[in-house]
């Protein structure tokens, strides 16, 4: 998963030093994982260039895929510490039918709401 959020940081930055730097890493650990990734994917990824890079046709597609991944993966993982924390979960509360008008009735209006 780091791979692909340096490869993201790349397309982002459009530079390796600067996407290291943003993600608090050694440059050669970020050009270093994209080198080994667009191998194992068998394409190039990022035009090189001495200012920087720029994304190739296909590169640009990856990175919009990849992107909608890793925003999903990590809801996941937020929503599964929240609820390991107790922070989520479904709340039931039942009140008498002739007190519709109650407190507790509008406070539950409004959590619905929420």
């Amino acid at each position: 998963m780091m791979t692909l959020v340096h490869t993201l940081a790349v397309a982002e930055y459009l530079n390796f030093r600067h996407a290291a730097n943003a993600l608090g890493v050694a440059q050669s650990s970020v050009s270093a994982r994209v080198k080994a990734l667009e191998e194992d994917l068998g394409i190039l990824l990022f035009e090189r260039h001495a200012r920087g890079v720029r994304l190739t046709e296909a590169g640009r597609h990856f990175v919009e895929r990849i992107a909608v991944g890793i925003d999903q993966l990590d809801h996941a993982v937020k929503t599964a510490g929240m609820a390991a924390a107790g922070e989520s979960g479904r709340l039931r509360i039942g009140i008498h039918a002739l007190i519709p008008h109650s407190f507790l009735a509008k406070l539950i209006g409004q959590y619905r709401t929420v």
